[in-house]
Order: C-alpha cells, then structure tokens, then sequence
C-alpha cells in the first residue's frame, strides 16, 4: 500500500527511487512492484525502468465518484450548482496535508476555470484549503500549520481568517490558485459535524465583480448544506 499511495503524487518512479523514500530494501520493493504490476495497479513505464499507476486505479477512482460519494449525489449537486452559477464547481477533500479535488463540473463559457479530479494542493492558501482547515479539529490544523513552518506574521493572519470562516461558514479567495481567479468554499459537515469535504466555486474575476459575488456565495453554501443532509461520507 505504502508503494502504491507513492503513485498518487508521483507520475512515474524508479524503483531505486521507490527504495529511497520508503526506505525499503531493493529486493522488497521488487517484489512487490511484480505483484501491483500482475494486478494492473502499475505499469511500467515509457522510460525504460520507471513506472507509473495503471488501469486499475481509474477503476477504483470511478468506483469511489460513483459509490463512495453518496452514490452520485456528490456529481449531481456539482452539475446543479454549475448550472445555478454557470461556473466551475468542484468537491474537494482532505487528503493528508492537502486539499484534494475528487469531482468537478466545468462551465460552458469560453473563457473558463479548470480544475480536474485529481489535483491537489497544500492546505494553506486558497478557499477550499482554508474552509478545510477551518474546519478540522484544532489539534489537527495547529500540526498542519506547524509544518509549514509560516513567519509569525503570516500565520497570525492565517489564523484570523481561519476564525473569520468559522464565523461565517465558508471562504473565499482571490487570485490564490492562480491570477484572475475568485473563488468560495463552504464546508460539508456530516450530522455529528464531521468534515465531509467541501464545495466550491471558481469563476473569473471578470465574472465576479463585488456586487455579484453574494449569489456564488448563496448557492455555494445552499449545495454544501444540502450534501450534509445525504450520506456523504467524512
């Protein structure tokens, strides 16, 4: 397993590079690289002695969008709320120290956000990271906030808009992800107040000026409210 969660942040490994950040002697590596590799988990390579994930990790992952995520509830609530806001809107999760995009739907506008299933990010900056982090427990996101090791200052601000989320329930960022971007995310809070994942919506500066961005707020935070009440799981 420790082998194989290396390929989600990794396109392609050698063993010998397996063998350094596991650890592991060459002959254990080997081993178990011949048996992901039987099993299609892993494929080798188009460089010679390197691999990379195989065929069926798409199965699982389409698997995990079509069960794991309430059924599909998860993808039919993205299309609602892209059609509602005729913008990008995605489903996102922790995934360790990052935020990590499982399900998205794209606008239809030309000039358009893009964030595919898969991407990841750190949680730090950005709308989802932060609505993420806001609404972890506090021991969690104080050890995830250690290992970025911030200045004083910058953490000091990071904390107060962590506590601004909280109060209001949701973020919103603005060029974090990449220049010209807007963006806001509201939590997924299960009954017993776990944290599901959140939602959020990306849109185009230019489709987002100050008057307009109380509607993407309204129907970001109407979709995740509605996801709590189905059987999303934390």
């Amino acid at each position: 397993m420790s082998i194989l969660l290396l390929f989600a942040r990794h396109r392609s490994l050698s063993s010998s590079q397996i063998c350094g950040l596991l650890r592991l002697p060459a002959s254990t590596v080997h081993r178990h690289l011949q048996t992901l590799l039987q099993s299609g988990f892993l494929v080798e390579s188009q460089i010679m002695g390197r691999y990379s994930a195989g065929p069926e990790v798409v199965r699982l992952a389409d698997n995990y969008r079509k069960e794991a995520l309430a059924q599909g509830a998860v993808a039919q609530r993205l299309e609602q709320l892209s059609r509602e806001t005729g913008e990008l809107a995605a489903f996102l999760v922790q995934s360790g120290d990052e935020a990590l995009c499982v399900e998205s739907v794209e606008s239809e506008h030309i000039l358009s956000c893009s964030y595919a299933a898969g991407r990841s990010r750190p949680l730090l900056h950005g709308a989802s990271a932060r609505a993420i982090l806001a609404s972890l427990p506090q021991e969690e996101a104080e050890a995830i906030l250690a290992s970025h090791f911030l200045l004083r200052e910058e953490e000091a601000a990071i904390r107060a808009d962590l506590a601004a989320i909280r109060e209001r329930g949701y973020a919103t960022s603005s060029g974090a992800l990449a220049p010209g971007i807007w963006g806001v995310s509201a939590p997924v809070l299960t009954a017993d107040k776990n944290l599901a994942g959140v939602v959020t919506t990306m849109v185009p500066l230019e489709r987002a000026p100050e008057d307009a961005r109380d509607g993407f707020i309204e129907h970001t935070c109407r979709a995740a409210a509605e996801l709590g009440q189905v059987a999303v799981p934390a």
